[in-house]
């Protein structure tokens, strides 16, 4: 009897426990949910479709883990969310890259060419197609042409305004790496949308008459 008391006892806790998580749980999605839809928005470009179900993946991903205890409450909610999206959107970009890996052998195979095939050029990643939309915004166009990393540093930091440590915890890399990926990924972007090169200053030594 007091068996059974002790287990109705532990399943009301729980259920107490679980229903706290849930409303603790809401509380972030609201904090943050406008956030990282904006930052799904920049990643896919007008993506809407696309921004959307990366969204709703990182919640769900998220609700999981923090109803089952795997979120430390003391860190920061923002970061640890930005971190599942971004691991979802690279997973998907890689997804992508072999789906059309795959088609592009099944072309070859058979020597012919189908009609509805996506064709990519030689020089176009599938993560660059995930980001292309309105071509003739220049700098939708410098930003597909940056790399998934360095892009998503500059949408968190440049566009959304973080802290290099929120980024870095986000990202789950060191500040001075996400320092050096910003750095590169500036460079990129200048260089694309002037058409100059920004090259790195290089010492250069006279020899001596009397070298």
């Amino acid at each position: 009897m007091k068996t059974g008391i002790c287990l109705r006892g532990n399943e009301s806790r729980n259920l107490m426990l679980n229903d706290q998580r849930r409303r603790a749980y809401q509380a972030i999605i609201q904090t943050n949910e406008a956030c990282m839809l904006r930052v799904a928005r920049r990643l896919c470009q007008g993506r809407e479709d696309d921004a959307q179900d990366i969204v709703q993946e990182t919640l769900l991903r998220g609700y999981e883990a923090f109803i089952d205890g795997r979120f430390d409450e003391s860190t920061n909610a923002r970061a640890w969310l930005l971190c599942i999206l971004n691991n979802i959107f690279l997973n998907e970009a890689r997804r992508r890259k072999r789906q059309v890996d795959a088609d592009v052998e099944t072309l070859i195979d058979q020597g012919a060419e189908h009609p509805g095939s996506r064709q990519f050029a030689s020089s176009e990643q599938p993560e660059q197609a995930l980001m292309q939309q309105a071509l003739d915004e220049p700098l939708a166009i410098a930003m597909a042409s940056l790399t998934p990393d360095l892009r998503l540093c500059v949408v968190l930091v440049d566009m959304e305004g973080l802290e290099y440590a929120e980024v870095a915890k986000a990202l789950q890399i060191p500040v001075g790496t996400v320092r050096s990926r910003l750095s590169r990924a500036r460079i990129q972007l200048y260089n694309h949308l002037t058409g100059k090169e920004i090259k790195k200053k290089e010492k250069r030594f006279e020899r001596k008459p009397w070298d």
